[in-house]
């Protein structure tokens, strides 16, 4: 009973901290007013404000133009970035990411190569 007591109080100690972090940085990010407008490791411009009209809000175009922005330019964004991508080299699987425009390749043969 003891050791239950123990468990539960520091669960919500690590919780609590948890839950004031997570808000913290929500309120952190939803003040910042500086965001970032392109993204040096993605090589591109970032989505910008959706300008207001009143046929895109009773759409829904508006704000879903916003939540794309609120998505593509949060605070650090590229810092994560990195740590993800870092984490993912961890794993030990590699993958291939085409930045920029790609040229034709060549044609893949048909038949084995004979030597001619």
């Amino acid at each position: 009973m003891r050791h239950t007591k123990q468990y539960k109080r520091g669960s919500r100690g690590k919780a609590a901290v948890f839950f004031v972090v997570l808000f913290g940085f929500a309120i952190f990010s939803m003040l910042l007013p500086l965001r970032p407008t392109r993204s040096e490791i993605e090589n591109r411009d970032l989505t910008k404000f959706p300008a207001f009209s009143a046929p895109a809000l009773a759409r829904g175009d508006y704000t879903q133009g916003i939540d794309t922005w609120f998505a593509d330019t949060f605070p650090l964004r590229d810092v994560f970035r990195q740590l993800n991508n870092w984490v993912e080299s961890l794993y030990g699987i590699k993958t291939v990411e085409i930045v920029g425009n790609v040229e034709q390749g060549d044609e893949i043969p048909d038949a084995p190569f004979t030597g001619e």
